[in-house]
């Protein structure tokens, strides 16, 4: 029996030797000490200036972070039994796993709390500043939710893995069709009111367009246009929109798909042939997504006094800068989601094994399953207007979908997840114009995570066993998988 499992890892600040509070930082305890300053002491001896070196220092600046850790990390899973040794390898796996999570917060604190600690000079050499900077509090890492989320709670930035359940089965069944010709036939009649909204659109253009050439002051009209032509209103863009959305674009996609499957039939049917009624295993890219943004950038005007900075608990005397620093907020967010399983599919028209195999009847019903002229639920759900409407709001095309995978191509998975991987970096990098040199600081802060979730039966998703109809349950135990919740690995 899965025994749930919560486990965290803590890396704390580790301020240096000598701070008062210990070991560690809380927040109970003494801001975290930066550095101080130095004035350049000079004087006379004999009449004569004299520099006696660096006085003591003075104004020391300190600051409490906003959290106490630099990295922050749960992992959230199941242990099971005692593993099954392979009896050809002698190797232990476990047959059954289970659901899976993973989340680290890298808050971008160094060990000690402190980040690039040296000395910086005024314009004259006078006086000095002796310490580091500190990692910008949340006020400078720029809104979006970011700010406020970043420990309040870690689920804020969990991708939502359900949205991509449908998606992930879809992509990674067996393929037994390479067309739809079933629906293609079907939807040919709304070919004329087609080409009647796409010839209507182009009139429409012609006669709005004109060209002009200036001719002694006077603009002349070359051809049969008005000025006045009505405009594309909203409703001609949402019809022109649906049009191609759901007109133009699945048809020529269907032409293509109808080429493919002429030159690719041969090849699939064998494919379809080798693997029926076989367990094989498939993983898919489900989505790939890789987004970047500059989320707020900061030049400040030239000051006389002082210039505030992110890396500064105060302001900083302008006698340190030779121009007014500036600072750049960006952020980079990747998803990567995968989907694996192990399947089976049986269709006896491509069954090698049966006598009737080569006839010219079982022929004909591989051609007729390849293209997807099959009559079946699912198409008859794609060909009834509006469906995709419905489809668009609900789950409701995909559960007629898995009904037909099930029941006439006994699709079925021994095992089936989804997995996901979220990496969301927001990075400051300020750079400072100093006497003594430039300087650019960078900082980032980030939050990873890694999901797994497991199909609900081996029917996929959203759909339980206690669900199943006797007729799924007979075919699974047909193919000998009984009630085992969680992955199973072979």
């Amino acid at each position: 029996m899965a025994v749930p499992r919560l486990r965290r890892r803590f890396v704390p600040i580790k301020p240096l030797p000598g701070y008062p509070g210990g070991s560690t930082w809380d927040a109970q305890y003494t801001p975290i000490t930066l550095g101080s300053y130095r004035d350049l002491v000079t004087g006379f001896q004999n009449g004569v200036p004299v520099v006696f070196g660096w006085g003591p220092p003075y104004s020391p600046v300190s600051y409490a972070p906003d959290h106490g850790c630099i990295e922050d990390e749960y992992t959230m899973d199941e242990l099971h039994g005692k593993p099954v040794k392979d009896p050809r390898t002698g190797k232990s796996w476990y047959r059954t796993g289970g659901p899976f999570l993973h989340m680290r917060i890298n808050t971008g604190y160094p060990s000690g709390g402190i980040s690039e600690i040296g000395s910086i000079y005024n314009w004259n050499n006078t006086r000095r500043y002796d310490g580091g900077f500190c990692v910008p509090p949340l006020s400078f890492w720029g809104g979006g939710g970011f700010a406020a989320e970043f420990y309040a709670s870690y689920n804020t930035f969990l991708p939502d893995v359900a949205a991509y359940f449908d998606r992930a089965w879809h992509k990674a069944k067996p393929k037994l069709e390479l067309s739809s010709l079933y629906v293609f036939l079907k939807e040919l009649k709304d070919g004329t009111r087609m080409l009647e909204s796409t010839a209507s659109l182009f009139g429409e253009e012609y006669r709005k367009s004109f060209q002009t050439f200036m001719r002694s002051g006077n603009i002349t009209v070359l051809h049969g246009a008005q000025i006045s032509s009505p405009k594309m209103t909203p409703g001609a863009i949402a019809d022109q929109f649906l049009n191609h959305q759901f007109g133009w674009a699945p048809f020529i996609g269907d032409i293509l798909s109808f080429g493919n499957a002429y030159f690719d039939a041969s090849a699939h049917i064998k494919k379809l042939t080798d693997e029926n009624g076989k367990w094989v295993r498939r993983r898919v890219k489900v989505v790939k997504d890789d987004n970047f943004r500059i989320v707020h950038e900061e030049n400040p005007a030239y000051n006389a006094t002082s210039y505030t900075i992110p890396c500064f608990p105060v302001n900083m005397s302008s006698e340190f800068f030779q121009s007014p620093p500036h600072w750049r907020v960006t952020e980079r967010d990747t998803l990567s989601i995968h989907a694996a399983g192990k399947f089976r599919f049986y269709r006896p028209e491509f069954d090698v094994t049966l006598p009737d195999y080569t006839s010219a009847w079982k022929q004909v019903m591989r051609y007729i399953k390849i293209y997807g002229l099959e009559v079946n639920p699912h198409h008859i759900w794609q060909a009834t207007p509006w469906t995709w409407l419905v489809d668009w709001v609900s789950n409701l095309g995909s559960y007629v979908e898995r009904l037909s995978d099930t029941l006439l191509d006994q699709v079925a998975a021994e095992y089936f997840y989804i997995t996901a991987k979220r990496r969301l970096v927001r990075t400051i990098e300020i750079s400072l114009p100093l006497h003594s040199g430039l300087r650019v600081l960078k900082f980032e802060r980030s939050f990873e995570s890694k999901q797994r979730a497991s199909a609900d039966s081996p029917y996929g998703f959203n759909l339980t066993w206690e669900n199943l109809t006797p007729r799924r349950l007979a075919i699974l135990a047909s193919l000998g998988i009984t009630r085992n919740p969680g992955l199973a690995r072979r």
